[in-house]
């Protein structure tokens, strides 16, 4: 069995928006890296290093719960009714996700206007 077509699209720009923003931060972290070494006790950096660290952490979580759903609605024999509610959580977790990556941005901004 495969997706239904009218969640397709919405998993599929969920799992683009999750590796944009783990991407992202991705490249935070080696930033803060550099940084840190150059400053290893700075508390600020330090706290910066443990928010984008806990915003990939969610991204991770957000892209579990978006495979599990995926795996549910696979399943034979699973009614429209629960496929639509599935649906609707995806969406929700979509609305969710570029919270994380405005966050993701505020902190590389921050780092950025560092001296």
């Amino acid at each position: 069995m495969s997706i239904p077509s009218d969640i397709r699209p919405l998993v599929n720009e969920l799992y683009q928006v999750l590796n944009d923003t783990e991407r992202q931060a991705t490249q935070g972290l080696f930033a803060l890296r550099t940084a840190m070494s150059l400053f290893p006790e700075n508390e600020i950096l330090m706290q910066y290093f443990s928010s984008i660290s806990n915003f990939q952490f969610c991204v991770e979580g957000t892209r579990l719960q978006a495979e599990n759903i995926v795996n549910n609605i696979l399943l034979a024999g699973v009614p429209d009714e629960d496929v639509q509610k599935a649906g609707d959580y995806l969406a929700a977790l979509l609305h969710l996700a570029p919270e994380v990556k405005i966050m993701i941005d505020k902190v590389i901004e921050k780092l950025e206007v560092l001296p």
